[in-house]
C-alpha cells in the first residue's frame, strides 16, 4: 500500500534573525504555531503531520509571518503531545516572546527533507494533484491534507464541492505525482 509521508521538518540555524534570502518556492510548510506552552518560550506546533519527526534538535527552521517576512531559529527541543508538538526554540525564552510567534508557519527548506522510499511521498507533494474514481469521474483537486488521529484525509475540491476523502487502502488505489493524479474507489456514501 502506499506510505504517505507527512511534510517533514528538518533544519538548523539562529534564532530571531531575519532572513529573506530563502525562495519560497523551496520552502515547505511543517504547519503553524498556534499557542505558547508554558512561561518558559515554549510553543504549540500544530503539525501537518502529526508527530512531525522530522522536526528535531539542532534543526533550523523558518517562521513566516503573516506578511511573508522570514525568521530563522534552531530547535532546542520538540516533544508529540497530541495533536500537537512542543517546541522550544533557541533565544525564545519567556512567554511575551513566544506570544509574538503565534500563527507564525513553521517551514524547513526542500533541500532538507530525508529522501523517500519507494512508493512513500510528502504531503506537499499531493496538493494540486486531480483526484479520479477508478470509473474515470473527476472529483477535484487536493486542496489540503490533515492527520484524523488514524490516518490522513485529502481536501478535495471542485468549484463549490469539498470532499473528505480518507487515505487507507480500501479507497485510495494509486498516487501518480509526475501525472499529477490520484485513484480512488470511493465507499458507499462517500462523494455525496
Amino acid at each position: 500500500m502506499l506510505s504517505p509521508h507527512g511534510q517533514t521538518e528538518k533544519l538548523s540555524s539562529k534564532s530571531s534573525k531575519k532572513n529573506n534570502q530563502h525562495h519560497q518556492a523551496s520552502l515547505i510548510s511543517l504547519g503553524r504555531l498556534v499557542n505558547t506552552h508554558g512561561v518558559r518560550g515554549d510553543l504549540r506546533l500544530l503539525p501537518h503531520s502529526f508527530p512531525c519527526r522530522t522536526l528535531q534538535p539542532g534543526l533550523t527552521v523558518l517562521l513566516q509571518d503573516a506578511q511573508g517576512q522570514l525568521y530563522t531559529h534552531k530547535v532546542v527541543r520538540a516533544r508529540p503531545r497530541a495533536p500537537f508538538v512542543i517546541v522550544k526554540l533557541d533565544g525564545v525564552d519567556s512567554i511575551d516572546h513566544a506570544e509574538t510567534l503565534r500563527d507564525m508557519t513553521v517551514a524547513v527548506e526542500e533541500t532538507v527533507l530525508p529522501p523517500l522510499e519507494d512508493g512513500e511521498f510528502y504531503y506537499y507533494q499531493v496538493i494540486g494533484l486531480t483526484v479520479r474514481t477508478t470509473t474515470g469521474m473527476n472529483i477535484g483537486e487536493i486542496a489540503q491534507v490533515f492527520f484524523s488521529g488514524g490516518h490522513d484525509i485529502w481536501v478535495v475540491r471542485q468549484g463549490e464541492k469539498e470532499y473528505l476523502i480518507p487515505v487507507i487502502e480500501d479507497i485510495v488505489r494509486s498516487i501518480d505525482i509526475p501525472a499529477k493524479q490520484a485513484i480512488i474507489e470511493p465507499l458507499a456514501g462517500l462523494l455525496e
